[in-house]
């Protein structure tokens, strides 16, 4: 047994609060990158694509770090993995607001603070919140743990913005690195702890017993991995561009801000109500109310830019935060269910990472199609096909599942066939 379980068990409760406020502070410093975005293309002059380059690469160094946190995670448990993460997330924020260049910023945001945000990403907090809790308390636990995403971004996205009018986007780098360094890194270093050993999977007590060749071989771990892949593709495309978006159509940046923290804070309901959706009538139904809810924010961005109503926004945000509150908890939870005995930690990693591949792919290519054509209708078009295929993808798994549930058949250790 580790120290770490040597020590009184908190309960699950302080766990997923835990995992709250962290989430809270993370997330919410990720997606103030949309003001920092649109300070880059307007005030620095680079373009949309190398200014969406230096959170693609951030994404893609996330996708690369996820899976090995989540196995460093099942091997040394949380304290000293995010204490590292939230380590390296203070460091790459700080030589962020020293920055001088595009470059620059490529290596300490694109890389160094990726790693740090790979190592302490959803996919791992997840593996910690499902490690606390049973299948039928997940969904719950899950949503209420990710809705700091949410709220995170009410608060960092407004306060990012007044920091940059003020003081310049350098120091408000500067700001959110003393955020990291001595409110996040003691509040996950000291607030973590492994789950339980009546909670744990069997085979989370030890990485020897991996089954690699039975989840490649597996049709319903590629799905999944599809799924992932797609799954934070279309949010992300619209956190990064959608504040420069509402500018190009009109609207003031402090107005499109206003929008995004709005957004944030509705997202949080949605993470907690569609939580509880997932355990009560299925994850499928959960997901697929968020992914209708994307459809709807892609047809209010189209709508905004051909009628004078600046209501519309409004409608953006409740369908945007309709999308966000469905997409990383229903996949963690699904992932979760399904294999939780190749150990929370890897599958939960897996699943970020690919999540973070396609949140650095999406921006990036949704930017180049802005340049490109100088409209932002193919982009939008982009967004819809990924959310089209991920809830396809999402429904073959939960449909596998279910029927794997009923007795037909093992989906971990048999490759998705009847035994």
């Amino acid at each position: 047994m580790s120290p770490e379980t040597d020590d009184p068990l908190p309960s699950a409760a302080r766990i997923v609060l835990v995992c709250f406020l962290s989430v809270f502070i993370i997330f919410g410093i990720r997606l103030s990158f949309s003001v920092f975005f649109a300070e880059f293309v307007l005030e620095e002059g680079w373009s949309n694509e190398a200014s969406a380059a230096i959170f693609s690469l951030n994404m893609l160094v996330f996708a690369a770090t996820a899976p090995l946190a989540g196995i460093a995670l099942d091997r040394w448990g949380p304290r000293p993995v995010f204490g590292l993460g939230a380590l390296l997330m203070a460091g790459g924020l700080w030589l962020s607001s020293r920055a001088t260049s595009l470059s620059d910023l490529l290596l300490s945001y694109g890389v160094i603070e990726g790693i740090g945000l790979g190592i302490t990403g959803l996919g791992p907090v997840a593996s910690v919140v499902a490690g606390w809790t049973t299948p039928a308390q997940r969904g719950r636990a899950l949503g209420i743990a990710f809705s700091g995403t949410g709220l995170g971004s009410l608060l960092f996205v407004p306060l990012a913005n007044w920091l940059i009018d003020n003081f310049g986007w350098r120091d408000a780098y500067l700001t959110l690195a003393l955020v990291c360094l001595f409110i996040l890194l003691p509040l996950m270093v000291i607030g973590l702890r492994r789950p339980p050993p009546l909670l744990l999977p069997e085979s989370q007590l030890t990485l020897a017993r991996v089954n690699w060749r039975g989840l490649i071989r597996n049709p319903v771990f590629w799905a999944l991995m599809i799924a992932a892949l797609m799954t934070m593709g279309p949010v992300r495309s619209l956190t990064v561009h959608q504040i420069a978006y509402m500018e190009s159509v009109g609207f003031e940046r402090a107005t499109a801000a206003t929008v995004v923290g709005l957004g944030g804070l509705l997202t949080s309901g949605f993470f907690i109500v569609l939580g509880w959706v997932s355990d009560r009538f299925g994850r499928a139904t959960a997901y697929t109310i968020g992914a209708a809810g994307l459809f709807g924010a892609v047809a209010m961005l189209v709508l905004i830019r051909m009628v004078d109503m600046p209501s519309l926004l409004l409608l953006y945000a409740l369908f945007f935060a309709m999308g966000e509150g469905a997409r990383s908890s229903q996949t963690t939870a699904l992932a979760s269910d399904v294999f939780q005995r190749q150990g929370l930690g890897l599958i939960n990693g897996l699943v970020g990472g690919l999540g973070g591949l396609g949140a650095a792919l999406g921006p990036w290519l949704v930017g180049r199609l802005r340049d490109e054509s100088g409209s932002y209708d193919g982009g939008l078009l982009v967004v819809v096909i990924m959310v089209a295929v991920s809830v396809a993808a999402f429904g073959y798994i939960a449909r596998r599942a279910g029927k794997a549930a009923s007795g037909s058949g093992d989906l971990e250790e048999r490759g998705g066939r009847a035994p």
